[in-house]
Order: structure tokens, then sequence, then C-alpha cells
């Protein structure tokens, strides 16, 4: 009798498993293939219209939101770091909208980078890094 229970057990224990992990590869749960992510697509996309392709702010956003952020201030790109980028990115700041229930964390990190390099870039007003 009691081997009869181990099998059994033994029987829905396997079972229950094989439930769980063929659930994992079901077609309709197949996330697809890693996508890229590309940063100056999403910036384009996003932050472009106010803060400028070059990330020193819109000049005519600038006349009806002054306080648009650029990229290339000293102080900005001083105390500027991922952490912070993502936080203002996620839960948006002023008249900026948040993002984070639309860009991924990875993509959010992705432009947090993007937006440092633009800033520190020594390229003209109105060019892309």
């Amino acid at each position: 009798m009691r081997a009869r229970f181990v099998t059994l057990a033994l029987a829905l224990t396997v079972a229950a498993v094989s439930g769980v992990l063929g659930g994992c590869s079901t077609p309709g749960d197949d996330p697809g293939p890693a996508v890229a992510v590309e940063p100056a697509v999403i910036y384009a996309r996003n932050c472009a219209r106010c803060h400028g392709a070059d990330g020193r702010g819109d000049p005519e956003i600038k006349k009806t939101m002054p306080n648009v952020r650029d990229f290339h201030d000293r102080e900005f790109l001083a105390r500027a770091n991922t952490d912070s980028i993502v936080t203002i990115m996620m839960a948006g700041k002023g008249q900026m909208p948040a993002f984070g229930r639309s860009l991924s964390m990875p993509k959010m990190q992705a432009l947090s980078g993007y937006v440092r390099r633009l800033g520190t870039s020594n390229a003209p007003p109105g060019a892309v890094p």
C-alpha cells in the first residue's frame, strides 16, 4: 500500500512539474527574438521635440517652457548619472511626461547614456551624436 502511495505521489509530482515547465514554452507565450535598443531612435521619438536634436533645448519650446533641460549644462552633467536620469524619465518632471509605463528599464538606461553623451559632445547646435 505504501509503495502505491509513493508511486502515485511521484507520478503527481512529475505531472505537476511537466505542466509547469511545459507551460513555459507555449506558442502564445513566446517573447520573440531580442531586439536591440536604439537610444537615438527613442530620443528622436520621445525627447527631441522639447530637448532638441542636439540636447540644448528646442528654441521655440523654450519660449513657452523656459525650464526645458539643456543636456549641455555643466551643472546637469556634473550630477547626472543613470539612476537620476532614469528616475526622472520614469516619473516625469514639471511638464515632462512620465515614461515609466511606456519604456522598459533597459531602454531608459540606454537613453540615459545617450543623453549624457549628447551633453558631452562638441557637436554644433542641431547636430546629433
